[in-house]
């Protein structure tokens, strides 16, 4: 009779084709970043080229936002456990770069403008200036992930659909663009989105950075369909 040999199990490879995709948003390393790859272009630019100034942060001036300045992932808010996308963990680059730059290079692949640039605006006629009010992502605490982690793969996996109630916030607001001797072209104002639904989450609050990016995304359309729709004819 022929011999037939198996494969040991790799029990690593079996992890990574079980888990769901949302547990790779949840590592250490947190960035204000999306794909855009896959966004689709829109069927016409606005024909001027336009550079994305970096944001100035007015969030400290809303007492809702200390919040994520005076504490860690996880913490107490409204006498519960929650998880927040804390300032501690958005290292190396400041929250106002980040969201600058992503809003510039999603308008740029969709084509939003004709060409769209951050921060250099050596290259453009005009620049979009704006201040970040709110980029606010509260997520109530998981037991169940957190029960399920002390059982480690078999448990990881059980609980790895946990989702909880969650409040998310991204406001911009005095959003303006100017030419390039710094005269005001047009104020869009203010745009806000809120968001309350049930997201994924897990055992150590990590999964509140990736919700609060796909949010952002979702955002970033909005913001670019309001320009889209009020922007003014600025060459009559």
């Amino acid at each position: 009779m022929k011999k037939i040999y198996l494969k040991p199990f790799n029990v690593k490879k079996f992890f990574f084709l079980l888990v769901p995709m949302f547990f790779i948003s949840c590592s250490m390393n947190q960035k204000i970043v999306y794909k855009t790859d896959n966004i689709p272009a829109l069927s016409n630019s606005i024909p001027i080229t336009v550079s994305i100034k970096e944001f100035s942060d007015e969030r400290k001036n809303n007492s809702e936002n200390l919040l994520f300045f005076d504490n860690g992932k996880q913490t107490k808010h409204d006498k519960k456990t929650v998880c927040i996308n804390s300032e501690r963990h958005y290292k190396k680059e400041t929250v106002t770069l980040q969201i600058s730059r992503q809003i510039a290079e999603h308008f740029d692949r969709i084509k939003l403008f004709q060409q769209t640039t951050f921060v250099d605006n050596s290259q453009t006629d005009y620049y979009l200036t704006g201040s970040l009010s709110y980029f606010y992502g509260v997520q109530g605490f998981s037991t169940a992930a957190a029960v399920g982690s002390q059982f480690g793969l078999i448990g990881a996996l059980a609980t790895s659909g946990a989702k909880t109630p969650a409040e998310i916030i991204i406001e911009i607001k005095d959003i303006a663009l100017y030419d390039k001797n710094g005269n005001l072209v047009q104020d869009f104002g203010t745009y806000r989105k809120n968001y309350s639904e049930e997201l994924h989450a897990d055992a150590y609050c990590w999964c509140i950075y990736g919700n609060i990016n796909q949010k952002f995304q979702d955002f970033t359309n909005g913001l670019a369909e309001k320009i889209r729709n009020e922007f003014r004819n600025i060459n009559k």
